[in-house]
């Protein structure tokens, strides 16, 4: 109910004859700093659009995933698993993907060395959230490793990854989820005594989606005013402070290579 009134005191202020836009940001950060970071590629959208285009986004990543699936946003920049999964069970079109790759790092304390995946018994790994791509190649690599979560470990979540490296530190984790982009949220104190057991994969990175309903047009014209966003000045320092490189037109020989982890995703949002 609180957020009907907001959103309808926001079109109330920016002109009941102007339909609303919303642009769905994934729950990576604190809603303040999603808001800030993608102000600019909101502001470029409003302009171009000629509408009211406002940011949201969720509490975690299954209720983010499930927005997406109601069709909460008109354009959504999700996860690759996520995005997979809403394309091929409900025809949300794959516009633009992220780059560069992200990866997925199995990183321990040197107080508490990981020779090898065994030593998880028993013991915490800890995760910003279970959903995540990361989280999800992980799993499935510990799967491999013949460890199942719940089972011969317990998955815990934290924060952000710097919450995930002081749990290493602190010895309140055995193993922890992060990234490369992870590591430099890290402070310099917790940085230097963490270690990286496996690099698990390069996995792809966020991905925009059009909504089902989106005409071949529709898609196209979203698809144009992104990537003339990135080739300004504005859009070059967005892609910066997001530590990206560019943005690209989604092609569904990368789309497919989320394929591998959509099980694991399907078994994580199932209540």
């Amino acid at each position: 109910m609180l957020r009907a009134w907001i959103v309808l005191l926001m079109w109330l202020q920016a002109g009941l004859s102007q339909a609303a836009f919303v642009m769905g940001v994934p729950p990576i950060y604190n809603m303040r700093t999603l808001a800030a970071r993608y102000e600019p590629l909101r502001a470029h959208l409003e302009t171009r659009l000629g509408q009211p285009v406002y940011v949201e986004s969720a509490l975690g990543f299954a209720e983010y995933h499930a927005r997406t699936l109601r069709g909460e946003f008109d354009l959504t920049i999700t996860p690759a698993h996520f995005a997979r999964l809403a394309q091929l069970d409900r025809g949300f079109q794959p516009i633009i993907q992220f780059q560069p790759d992200h990866d997925a790092l199995l990183i321990y304390s040197e107080d508490r060395p990981l020779s090898h995946p065994g030593l998880l018994k028993g013991q915490q790994l800890a995760v910003i959230d279970a959903l995540a791509m990361t989280v999800t190649a992980t799993l499935h690599y510990l799967s491999e490793q013949g460890l199942e979560a719940g089972r011969d470990y317990r998955l815990v979540e934290y924060r952000n990854h710097a919450s995930v490296g002081q749990a290493l530190t602190s010895g309140l984790a055995m193993a922890g989820v992060t990234t490369t982009h992870g590591l430099k949220q890290m402070p310099e104190g917790t940085l230097t005594k963490l270690k990286v057991y496996a690099h698990i994969a390069d996995i792809p990175a966020f991905v925009m989606l059009a909504k089902p309903a989106a005409s071949p047009a529709e898609a196209d014209r979203l698809r144009g005013v992104v990537l003339d966003f990135v080739r300004g000045k504005a859009g070059q320092d967005f892609l910066k402070g997001l530590a990206l490189t560019g943005l690209v037109p989604a092609d569904e020989r990368q789309m497919k290579r989320a394929d591998a982890y959509l099980k694991e995703t399907r078994k994580g949002l199932t209540p």
